[in-house]
């Protein structure tokens, strides 16, 4: 096939720009010798060990600030003193066993046991405990009673005669009861 005066011009066009891509781009064998002649960089042992000595004392760092946040707070040495409500300064009873006319007996607040404190603290989380689980019960009948919107608009009267096959031992009459009459 001989080409014509279009097809020279093409084909002169595709060969200049041929001859500027190689001229442009490097050669596959320069950039090999490159590539084989850089220095590969390799993770020293002593960097991962430094990694991970750091990483495990941050993390026992963290634990031990959970650990101490979580623990129950200490209480006073004394601890009639730490409870014991404050009161105005003392003063002396009167020896005729009549109160003076502007005081009135203190009504103190009963002190509580830390025991008692403890009781009712567990007897209010489980209390809460206990509406939590009502709740998730209730969730749960709620969603397991779900039922969609259009049920009721997809069901019809013949419901169980659709859902049902015919039985072989039926008679034909009984057969053409399925099919549409024409």
């Amino acid at each position: 096939m001989e080409l014509v005066g279009e097809g020279k011009k093409i084909q002169a066009l595709f060969s200049e720009l041929r001859l500027a891509d190689e001229q442009a781009a490097p050669s596959f064998a320069g950039v090999w010798n490159r590539a084989q002649l850089r220095p590969r960089t390799r993770v020293s042992p002593l960097s991962f060990s430094f990694t991970a000595a750091a990483f495990a004392v941050f993390v026992a760092v963290v634990a031990l600030a959970l650990w101490s946040s979580t623990r129950p707070q200490t209480s006073p040495a004394n601890p009639l003193v730490a409870i014991a409500p404050i009161t105005s300064p003392v003063t002396p009873p009167s020896t005729t066993g009549v109160e003076p006319a502007g005081t009135l007996p203190k009504n103190e607040p009963p002190r509580v046991s830390r025991n008692a404190r403890a009781a009712r603290f567990a007897a209010r989380q489980k209390a809460e405990w206990l509406a939590a689980r009502r709740a998730e019960i209730r969730d749960a009948t709620a969603i397991s009673s779900w039922q969609s919107p259009t049920a009721t608009l997809l069901s019809s009267q013949n419901d169980a005669l659709l859902n049902s096959l015919p039985q072989l031992n039926e008679s034909v009459k009984e057969l053409k009861s399925f099919l549409p009459n024409k």
